[in-house]
Protein backbone atom coordinates (compact mmCIF):
# COMPACT_ATOMS: atom_id res chain seq x y z
CA UNK A 1 0.00 0.00 0.00
CA UNK A 2 2.80 2.61 0.90
CA UNK A 3 5.33 1.59 -1.61
CA UNK A 4 2.65 1.86 -3.98
CA UNK A 5 0.92 5.01 -2.93
CA UNK A 6 -2.21 3.41 -2.65
CA UNK A 7 -2.06 2.93 -6.51
CA UNK A 8 -2.13 -0.47 -8.12
CA UNK A 9 -1.14 -3.45 -6.78
CA UNK A 10 -1.45 -0.87 -3.60
CA UNK A 11 -4.73 -0.04 -3.85
CA UNK A 12 -7.14 -1.06 -1.36
CA UNK A 13 -10.58 0.39 -0.99
CA UNK A 14 -11.31 -1.09 2.72
CA UNK A 15 -7.35 0.08 4.15
CA UNK A 16 -8.52 2.24 7.33
CA UNK A 17 -10.16 -1.43 8.27
CA UNK A 18 -6.62 -2.52 8.48
CA UNK A 19 -4.89 -2.40 11.70
CA UNK A 20 -0.96 -1.85 12.17
CA UNK A 21 2.05 -4.42 11.33
CA UNK A 22 2.86 -6.30 14.62
CA UNK A 23 6.64 -5.92 14.03
CA UNK A 24 9.33 -5.45 16.48
CA UNK A 25 9.89 -1.46 16.10
CA UNK A 26 6.79 -0.37 17.10
CA UNK A 27 5.88 -1.90 20.60
CA UNK A 28 9.91 -0.87 21.29
CA UNK A 29 9.08 3.04 20.86
CA UNK A 30 5.99 2.37 23.12
CA UNK A 31 7.72 0.50 25.60
CA UNK A 32 10.22 3.35 25.74
CA UNK A 33 7.41 5.37 25.96
CA UNK A 34 5.52 3.70 28.74
CA UNK A 35 2.49 3.12 26.56
CA UNK A 36 3.50 -0.81 27.09
CA UNK A 37 4.63 -1.77 30.26
CA UNK A 38 6.55 -5.37 30.42
CA UNK A 39 6.68 -7.42 33.23
CA UNK A 40 9.97 -7.55 34.90
CA UNK A 41 10.67 -11.30 33.65
CA UNK A 42 10.01 -9.86 29.85
CA UNK A 43 11.95 -6.91 30.56
CA UNK A 44 14.78 -8.85 31.50
CA UNK A 45 14.76 -11.16 28.45
CA UNK A 46 14.13 -8.54 25.98
CA UNK A 47 17.10 -6.26 27.22
CA UNK A 48 19.21 -9.04 27.48
CA UNK A 49 18.44 -9.42 24.01
CA UNK A 50 17.02 -13.29 24.67
CA UNK A 51 15.47 -14.62 21.61
CA UNK A 52 11.26 -15.43 22.23
CA UNK A 53 10.06 -18.05 20.93
CA UNK A 54 7.76 -17.51 18.15
CA UNK A 55 4.26 -18.23 18.60
CA UNK A 56 5.11 -18.13 22.76
CA UNK A 57 2.85 -16.44 25.03
CA UNK A 58 5.61 -13.45 25.71
CA UNK A 59 5.76 -13.06 21.41
CA UNK A 60 2.02 -13.11 21.38
CA UNK A 61 1.50 -10.41 24.47
CA UNK A 62 3.74 -8.43 22.95
CA UNK A 63 2.14 -8.20 19.48
CA UNK A 64 -1.23 -8.36 20.63
CA UNK A 65 -0.58 -5.37 23.34
CA UNK A 66 1.02 -3.51 20.79
CA UNK A 67 -2.02 -3.84 18.26
CA UNK A 68 -4.38 -2.82 21.46
CA UNK A 69 -2.11 0.03 21.49
CA UNK A 70 -1.86 1.45 18.25
CA UNK A 71 -6.04 0.91 17.62
CA UNK A 72 -6.84 2.76 20.62
CA UNK A 73 -4.08 5.80 20.10
CA UNK A 74 -6.41 5.84 16.39
CA UNK A 75 -9.86 5.81 18.46
CA UNK A 76 -8.31 8.76 21.06
CA UNK A 77 -7.05 11.14 17.91
CA UNK A 78 -10.23 10.60 15.61
CA UNK A 79 -12.66 10.67 18.56
CA UNK A 80 -11.12 13.24 20.80
CA UNK A 81 -8.94 15.45 18.49
CA UNK A 82 -10.97 14.41 15.24
CA UNK A 83 -7.45 13.61 13.20
CA UNK A 84 -9.32 11.45 10.80
CA UNK A 85 -6.54 9.08 10.62
CA UNK A 86 -5.93 5.17 9.74
CA UNK A 87 -4.00 2.43 11.91
CA UNK A 88 -1.43 1.84 9.65
CA UNK A 89 -0.59 5.56 9.33
CA UNK A 90 -0.06 5.32 13.46
CA UNK A 91 1.99 2.47 12.95
CA UNK A 92 4.32 4.18 10.04
CA UNK A 93 5.14 7.17 12.17
CA UNK A 94 5.53 5.16 15.14
CA UNK A 95 8.12 2.99 13.25
CA UNK A 96 9.99 5.85 11.98
CA UNK A 97 10.40 7.22 15.28
CA UNK A 98 11.18 3.97 16.66
CA UNK A 99 13.57 3.62 13.77
CA UNK A 100 15.28 7.13 14.59
CA UNK A 101 16.10 6.59 18.30
CA UNK A 102 17.14 2.40 17.61
CA UNK A 103 20.05 2.90 19.29
CA UNK A 104 19.35 5.54 22.35
CA UNK A 105 16.53 3.56 23.25
CA UNK A 106 15.79 0.28 25.16
CA UNK A 107 16.18 -2.86 22.93
CA UNK A 108 13.47 -4.55 21.02
CA UNK A 109 12.36 -8.48 21.39
CA UNK A 110 13.83 -10.68 19.16
CA UNK A 111 12.12 -13.65 17.64
CA UNK A 112 13.01 -15.71 15.10
CA UNK A 113 10.46 -15.97 12.61
CA UNK A 114 9.52 -15.20 8.45
CA UNK A 115 6.53 -13.06 9.62
CA UNK A 116 8.13 -9.66 10.85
Amino acid sequence: WGAFQGKGLGEFCDIDQLTMFADYRVPQILREWNVLQYSDALSDKVDRLLTLAFGSEEETEIRAATVQAVERLKHILNSDHQAHTISVHIDWLLWQKGEALRTDIRPHHRTLTIFY
